[in-house]
């Protein structure tokens, strides 16, 4: 009886283990790849429990959610010669499990597969658009910290033929078709996370940038100055009109002055004429008698006996 109670203990305890081992439970979001011997025997992607033939068989899980990738900042060039870094990140999942498994194996192998082709792609699709399309989508107007800046810049920016979004989705395309068909991976959205300028473009870019900035100073000059003459040349010629009228102005009242002093003499030397002459005499004697004057007079001149009748 004991004997029987052993085999029958045993039996149960092989039956358990064939049972685990022949039964496999895939979870949400999971899904499972069975081999035989290494080769691919089968593959599910519904959830639950499942069951495969024990000890032969082996089951390996992997995602079937959406996974990150974030690749390193590359260097490359554009079609216009620009050297800069790309730095580029993606999301994507595993759509045929038994492609991907023969493949890559394991999720860490299949993000190597993805450093090279996404990179391929990516330099591929820069090389043949310009630094603007990476950089923008659009035309749209960019806001300048002032209005000489957003006029220079508009009429040197240049145009925007394919834009950032296109270009992203070429390299989704790119990438996605040689990812599938290789790998079994599907690409679902990549995007340009940052571009940077390699050392020497950074240069050449500060040097229009410093460039632009002079040319607006130098116009703000120009216009200052432009101003600076114009209000200079209105003073001028509002000081030339003051004066002009300031001279005017005198010579009116100098006039006046005179023609009443002219007046008031000629009123005066009419009420005396004697005086008159007499006052003229003494003029013309004190304009005569200058200096070293010699005088050669008669001696019934006037003058001559004005001079003998002055007290010696």
């Amino acid at each position: 009886m004991k004997y029987f109670s052993t085999l029958a203990f045993i039996a149960v305890f092989v039956a358990v283990c064939v049972l685990l081992a022949g039964t496999y439970t895939v979870e949400e979001g999971k899904q499972a790849v069975v081999t035989q011997f290494g080769r691919p025997v089968h593959y599910t992607t519904d959830a639950g429990l499942h069951f495969k033939l024990p000890f032969i068989q082996k089951v390996h899980l992997l995602e079937q959610r959406l996974l990150p990738w974030d690749g390193d900042p590359e260097n490359m060039q554009t079609r216009d010669k620009k050297r800069i870094f790309v730095d580029v990140w993606a999301r994507w999942r595993i759509a045929d499990g038994e492609r991907f498994y023969l493949a890559a194996g394991t999720e860490q192998q299949g993000h190597k597969f993805l450093d090279d082709i996404v990179d391929s792609a990516v330099r591929d699709v820069v090389a043949r658009n310009n630094l603007i399309d990476v950089v923008r989508s659009t035309n749209d107007p960019l806001v300048y910290e002032s209005d000489e800046l957003a006029s220079f810049s508009d009429a040197n920016r240049d145009q925007v033929t394919t834009g950032r979004a296109r270009i992203e989705e070429e390299i989704l395309k790119v990438a996605g078709q040689d990812s599938m068909t290789q790998y079994g991976i599907e690409l679902v959205e990549v995007h340009l996370k940052r571009v940077k300028y390699a050392d020497l473009v950074k240069t050449t870019v500060y040097e229009r940038m410093r460039s632009e900035r002079l040319r607006i100073a130098k116009r703000f000059e120009s216009e200052a100055e432009e101003e600076r003459n114009r209000i200079l040349g209105q003073t001028t010629k509002e000081l030339d009109k003051i004066q002009g009228e300031t001279l005017k102005q005198s010579s009116e009242i100098r006039g006046a002055a005179d023609a009443k002093v002219i007046e008031m003499t000629a009123a005066a030397y009419s009420k005396s004429p004697e005086f008159f002459e007499f006052i003229q005499r003494l003029k013309m004697y004190e304009e005569s008698l200058v200096g070293n004057t010699r005088l050669i007079m008669s001696t019934d001149s006037d003058v001559l006996q004005l001079l003998n009748s002055l007290p010696q």
